[in-house]
């Protein structure tokens, strides 16, 4: 018997294929789509952090460039701003006590004052003041400072404008961005010891005023940072002496000559006062300062001239211990935040073995234009030599010839002077001498308080070298120093 198989036709499978590669190829094409879209997400994303760190860091950018300018010797200075020349310097809220800086870029305009405008006015000013209607009461800002075109990038960086006032001690108001300092909501000037913030009713600070500086920069695509930093200039601490050995032991070979003198009486005499405020009022130090009772014993024995060591009506010699007054100069740490401070404000005066500048180039700067040195070695005072400002000297410090300096001589490191030959030369101002050093040459470590090591001066010949004490001239030292961030934030715009 013969069975017959029937086959199924093919014809009805035809175009299954075609299907499978059209689905194959649009889930392909979704993924593709899907990457390109995440792709884009990302691109924009990563464009828009891009923009906002911008405008991030130009707010940052504007106020180290204010932070900066408030030096008095720094380049397009604001001291001499009204602001800043006013004394005391008027707390914000008051007429006069808000000082804006403005960098308009491309002929725009750029008036913060108007609170309520829309040519980046400060909306944030009200959050720390009494507003009426959103503007503050008075004539509260003075007219705007502009950035200074040597601080300038390039291109050009867009922050638009920072405020300059006095830290308050939180607003009346209880609504003032800024944290109270002592739990209470009186507006008293803030102000700033070295470690602290604290507050004061009085019309200045016993120690340095706290400002506060807030910026706000907007991108061209609109992005936009607000950025508020706390500030205060750092201070020198007090030189209790016209020579001060800031260390136990001290070894003082003193010259026998009778017209070496060294005198505690202020002279008060030194550089001109910046923006017309007159130094400090004259009071006498030490003609000799000693680190603590046996260092004081020492220095009165070693003292062959008694009569040569004079300071006002103080019987002679006029050798006292000082280790009240020293403060943060007992210790290494302290010397070392001196050393520290000299060498920022010296900026490119630092001198030393290569690749350092040579000691013997550096401009020891005159009575009209006091300058900051330090010199990382030995340096040599001689001949004739006229210099103003501050000299910092790590190594040893020679003195030979007729020498003449205005101002403060700081040796710390090695903490050694030497005095070669006879020879005139004179000092307005101070000379403070600490050894950095144990008595193995080891450097005494950091961060335990520790005590500095032993002085010494050493006098080879006689001579009618003369030290006079002048707080004028100790107190320029504070005025180029730059002033230090003491808190940032970052205000929600």
């Amino acid at each position: 018997m013969i069975s017959k198989q029937r086959t199924k036709s093919k014809a009805s499978e035809r175009g299954v294929a075609l299907i499978v590669a059209l689905l194959t190829l649009l889930l392909i094409s979704a993924l593709l789509m899907g990457m390109i879209v995440a792709s884009n997400s990302e691109t924009n994303i990563s464009t828009n952090f891009r923009d906002e760190q911008t405008a991030f860091f130009a707010a940052r950018a504007g106020i180290e460039e204010v932070r900066d300018r408030m030096r008095p010797s720094a380049t397009n200075t604001l001291a001499l701003s009204t602001y800043f020349s006013t004394s005391p310097t008027p707390l914000a809220g008051v007429p006069g006590g808000i000082l804006y800086v403005t960098n308009p870029t491309g002929g725009e305009t750029v008036t913060p004052w108007l609170t309520t405008g829309t040519d980046y006015p400060d909306t944030e000013i009200c959050k720390e003041l009494t507003c009426v209607g959103g503007i503050p009461t008075g004539a509260w800002a003075l007219p705007a400072q502009s950035a200074g075109a040597s601080y300038a990038a390039a291109p050009v960086l867009n922050w638009k404008w920072v405020r300059v006032m006095i830290k308050p001690n939180k607003s009346a108001t209880g609504l003032a961005r800024v944290t109270s300092v002592d739990g209470l909501t009186n507006a008293n000037r803030v102000c700033f010891n070295g470690t602290n913030e604290y507050t004061t009713a009085a019309v200045t600070c016993p120690d340095k005023p706290v400002y506060e500086l807030t910026a706000l920069a907007v991108t061209k695509s609109g992005s936009r940072r607000m950025v508020q930093y706390e500030v205060s200039q750092g201070t020198f601490p007090p030189i209790p002496g016209a020579i001060v050995f800031d260390g136990p032991a001290p070894a003082f070979n003193a010259p026998n000559s009778n017209s070496f003198s060294v005198d505690g009486t202020d002279a008060d005499t030194g550089p001109p006062p910046p923006n017309n405020v007159p130094c400090p009022a004259a009071a006498n130090v030490p003609a000799v300062g000693g680190y603590n009772a046996a260092a004081t014993t020492t220095l009165i024995s070693d003292a062959t001239r008694p009569a040569s060591y004079t300071s006002g009506a103080t019987a002679t010699p006029a050798i006292s211990n000082v280790s009240s007054q020293l403060k943060s100069l007992n210790t290494v740490d302290g010397l070392q935040a001196l050393v520290n401070n000299v060498t920022a404000a010296a900026a490119s005066n630092i001198y030393g073995a290569s690749p350092l500048p040579n000691p013997s180039t550096l401009n020891i700067g005159s009575t009209a234009n006091p300058v900051i040195n330090v010199v990382q070695g030995d340096y040599t005072l001689s001949g004739g030599t006229a210099g103003s400002g501050i000299l910092l000297v790590t190594g040893n410090l020679t003195f030979s010839g007729n020498p003449t300096y205005d101002g403060l001589i700081l040796v710390i490191g090695q903490g050694t002077v030497t005095k070669n030959g006879g020879g005139n030369g004179t000092l307005n101002g101070a000379l403070l001498v600490a050894n950095m050093f144990d008595g193995s040459g080891n450097p005494i470590p950091m961060g335990a308080g520790s005590p500095p090591g032993s002085p010494s001066i050493t006098w080879n010949g006689g001579g009618t070298a003369s030290f006079h004490y002048d707080s004028c001239w100790v107190n320029y030292g504070s005025r180029p120093l730059p002033f230090r961030t003491i808190t940032d934030r970052e205000l929600i715009y």
